[in-house]
């Protein structure tokens, strides 16, 4: 075995013993990581982990405005019209230099955009945690969820994700992250049980090997008063695909989706009805 090589696997059980020491001090637990991973990035990733833990532990809150180093604004109703652009870019400015990232996962009016910052995200509590390449990163909608976009992101991630097939992290079956099986609703309005709920979507996503969605045309949209159920009639077309041969299965048709909000953040699916899918 030439220095090299010994090089390597010293370096390797350092890394081993950097994580016992974490995992001691700190209570983390790590996972099996990727094997092929280089011990230099492994460990400087490791020393990274070990120095968030330590400022963690010892972090105290400060508001987001005191951790940009308090700087000057002036309030929305101080604000000329003509000055909105470049104070709102000054302050966007101020927060990357702070390593603070602010995103909007819809459109925001600037003005509003200018309160939300100034009014409510720099009195933001946040951890008084400063490393070299960690980011504090923020949405306009954790503060304000925006009812209808979460509702499309439920059921666009049941389109890719639950008929895409991909496993049920730590379970068996398919993922079903933005389906209500504890609370699930036949076309009745009475409760169905959670394994016929599970067992429905599995088998019959297990009788195809793939799916397509060909076209999809959402037909209407209902939230109530009190943004705490909705409703989405939809016209479908999507196929049943099979690895081997040309064969497939189409479906059409009307379907349906109603929807609340999930104690775990977003909308779940409490009544599903999709063409060749019905759960009764």
């Amino acid at each position: 075995m030439n220095k090299k090589t010994n090089d390597y696997y010293d370096k390797k059980i350092d890394n081993e013993l950097k994580k016992k020491e974490i995992e001691k001090e700190f209570g983390a637990h790590f996972v099996k990581l990727n094997e092929d991973l280089p011990p230099e990035i492994e460990s400087a990733w490791l020393n990274s982990v070990q120095e968030f833990e330590k400022q963690y532990e010892n972090a105290k809150l400060t508001t987001v405005w005191e951790f940009m180093g308090k700087p000057s604004f002036k309030t929305k109703e101080e604000l000329a019209p003509q000055e909105l652009t470049m104070e709102l870019k000054r302050l966007f400015e101020l927060l990357q230099d702070s390593n603070i990232a602010l995103d909007t996962l819809c459109e925001v009016d600037d003005l509003e955009l200018y309160r939300f910052i100034t009014e409510e995200l720099f009195q933001y509590e946040m951890d008084d945690i400063c490393m070299p390449g960690m980011t504090s990163c923020f949405t306009y909608e954790e503060f304000h969820p925006n009812a209808k976009l979460d509702i499309e992101r439920a059921i666009d991630y049941f389109f890719r994700m639950t008929m895409g097939k991909m496993e049920n992290f730590g379970g068996t079956g398919y993922d079903m992250l933005y389906v209500d099986t504890d609370k699930h609703e036949n076309s009745a309005g009475n409760r169905v049980d959670k394994q016929i709920v599970i067992d429905s979507i599995n088998n019959f996503l297990d009788a195809f090997d793939s799916f397509e969605v060909v076209s999809y045309e959402e037909n209407d949209f209902e939230l109530n008063q009190d943004e705490t159920d909705a409703k989405v009639t939809f016209t479908i077309h999507y196929r049943g695909l099979f690895v081997k041969g040309k064969e497939t299965y189409d479906f059409t048709g009307d379907g349906c989706f109603r929807l609340r909000p999930s104690e775990y953040g977003g909308w779940e699916m409490y009544f599903i009805d999709l063409p060749g899918l019905k759960i009764e």
